[in-house]
């Protein structure tokens, strides 16, 4: 899997209106680039997509959205209705992405 492009990829949809995430490997970079963003550390590896969001919802919710970047990729985050697994080497992207995200 080449992991720069499932990151271009999202980086790009954020500068569209109401350009969905189409993929759980689209799930785990935004996942990885809000844990950056809100400077937490890197989310463990969920079973499922729902389960990844529903966990990253429990460490920021409450918090101020620090960016516009992060109300979109949240909003995108939330946008996405499919349960999907998580295999081991699409979690790696949330790795990637929190690694590769400048804040």
């Amino acid at each position: 899997m080449i992991y720069s492009i499932n990151k271009q990829a999202v980086e790009i949809k954020t500068k569209f209106e109401s350009a969905p995430l189409t993929s759980p490997n689209e799930v785990c970079v935004t996942i990885g680039m809000l844990c950056k963003i809100y400077g937490l550390p890197i989310q463990p590896k969920g079973v499922t997509t729902s389960g990844m969001r529903e966990e990253l919802h429990k460490s920021i919710d409450g918090l101020p959205v620090p960016s516009d970047l992060a109300d979109k990729l949240i909003s995108m985050l939330d946008g996405y209705v499919r349960e999907d697994h998580i295999s081991d080497e699409v979690y790696e992207l949330v790795k990637y992405s929190y690694d590769e995200q400048k804040i």
